[in-house]
């Protein structure tokens, strides 16, 4: 079959059912003189009710931390490969998957196997997963194993879930899971109940689940519990002309679902935490612990016009007590702590259809760091046209650090324009002020300049030079830590 040309001259259509993508990541870094490059290119090719595809990874060299190489510090190989056939469609049908797959049992508590680049979390599993629907009833059962740390798969992981839909507006299921590693060891289990109605403008999501071991419950507990852990989450969304609620609540009990030697985590339920889109919100997080917290958000969103919008929030998140699984399984006797609590407002107001102001509030104390950050943020928007707007942004963060008593202040400022929907440009530039002695104040500077573009539909590229503080990156509740920068950073991603 032939190709044959798309509307942009840049690149050809491929043949129907093909489709590849490509991303590329490259840095160097002057003052380490680090050079890393990593690269994912995935081929999928769909034919009638057959589909199937492969990743092919390339890290020459890989970054160095060891949670992000795995034990692949130069690698060039076939990482993620599968085929699949799927029969029927999603009211009676069922698909089988061989090969590698991921897959997510309600919103997490129970198995979430999945692929964040950002993050570096990539837990596919290796095996066969077969789901099945029929009037209202959906069924995955999976086996796999997914790369320990040393990129070996030696964990075995059996899955199942099921949902019903017993009305339009209420759904239940049920999941469980269990390992069986490959030492000789007790296998752990782990499974819920879930429950989803939704009624008039009201959505409440609801699900409960245990763990059990068989080598814990004897040596920690003498056989007197069957359970090892427990857990349950609620999210409730109510909805009312121009006001939105959300709500959340979370208690997470000794409810790590992990492979025999701790390195692959399987589950990954709610972190209920407030995730932000500006820097110094997010440079003292607080990590997800499925094993040792409980804790609630809520948020409101309420339209005073159609110019101006509110949106406040206030999230706590505590350890555990001394009557916890996790706590009796560790044998020590501790109070509950306060772990992260953080409260956000944001008003946005359209002043005129070329003028947009955002203010925004955020508060937040965290336990990891013992940390105290109050940080006012100010988003502007010029719109010169259609095509062109110019938006400046000032972050500014006082932060207390309550092991050594420290005070000192971040500021951070952006300056993007943007040719829509082509071409950005950024200046970033931040200021850290400290005292480490009375009466000496010692500044340190970072600057990068970061630039965007969109070759045709398929390709876009960024472009980072300069230097940047070091960071974490969190998405929820996982946290990945970025060390200072100073370079030239290149990103470009291709998809057919």
């Amino acid at each position: 079959m032939s190709s044959t040309y798309a509307q942009d001259d840049f690149f050809p259509q491929l043949p129907e059912g093909l489709g590849l993508s490509n991303q590329l990541e490259y840095s160097y870094d002057y003052k380490l003189k680090r050079e890393i490059l990593e690269n994912w290119f995935n081929l999928d090719y769909r034919y009638n009710i057959f589909s199937a595809g492969i990743r092919f990874d390339i890290f020459q060299p890989n970054d160095p931390n060891p949670a992000i190489s795995r034990g692949k510090e130069r690698y060039a190989d076939i990482a993620f490969k599968y085929i699949e056939a799927e029969l029927g469609d999603i009211e009676e049908g069922m698909k089988v998957t061989a090969g590698n797959f991921y897959s997510l049992f309600g919103r997490g508590l129970i198995l979430k196997s999945y692929e964040n680049r950002n993050i570096r979390i990539d837990n596919n599993l290796l095996g066969v997963k077969v789901e099945g629907y029929y009037s209202g009833l959906k069924l995955i059962a999976l086996t796999g194993m997914a790369e320990n740390f040393y990129a070996e798969r030696k964990d075995i992981l059996h899955a199942f879930d099921l949902e019903y839909k017993i009305l339009n507006d209420l759904k239940v299921g049920g999941s469980f899971a269990s390992n069986d590693p490959e030492e000789e060891v007790a296998r752990t289990m782990i499974g819920s109940l879930r429950i989803q109605p939704s009624i008039w403008n009201f959505d409440f999501y609801g699900e409960y689940g245990l763990k059990r071991n068989n080598d814990i419950k004897r040596k920690n507990f003498f056989n007197t519990a069957n359970n090892i852990g427990e857990a349950y989450y609620m999210g409730a969304n109510f909805y009312y002309v121009t006001l939105s609620l959300v709500g959340e609540y979370k208690y997470y009990d000794n409810f790590i679902f992990s492979s025999n030697d701790g390195t692959i985590i399987y589950n990954n339920p709610p972190a209920v935490r407030k995730e932000y889109t500006y820097v110094l919100l997010n440079r003292h997080p607080s990590p997800l612990n499925q094993n040792n917290e409980k804790g609630f958000q809520v948020e409101a969103n309420y339209s005073f016009t159609d110019e101006t919008f509110l949106t406040v929030s206030y999230g706590e998140t505590n350890t555990l007590g001394s009557n916890s699984y996790y706590q009796k399984v560790l044998g020590v006797n501790q109070s509950v702590r306060l772990q992260l609590k953080e409260t956000f407002t944001q008003l946005n107001h359209t002043w005129s259809e070329n003028f947009k102001t955002i203010a925004a509030f955020g508060y937040n104390e965290e336990k990891d760091a013992n940390t105290k950050n109050i940080t006012p943020v100010l988003e502007n928007h010029f719109y010169i046209d259609e095509i062109n707007t110019i938006k400046l942004i000032i972050e500014h963060q006082h932060t207390t650090d309550r092991t050594t008593t420290e005070k000192y202040y971040s500021d951070v400022a952006t300056l993007e324009y943007l040719r829509s929907p082509l071409l950005s440009i950024s200046v970033v530039s931040e200021m850290q002020t400290k005292e480490p002695q009375a009466g000496k104040i010692v500044r340190r500077f970072w600057n990068f300049i970061q630039f965007g573009y969109k070759f045709g539909e398929h390709t876009n590229l960024s472009l980072l030079i300069g230097t940047r503080q070091a960071g974490n990156i969190c998405i929820g509740g996982v946290c990945r830590y970025e060390p200072e920068f100073s370079g030239v950073e290149l990103k470009m991603f291709t998809r057919f």
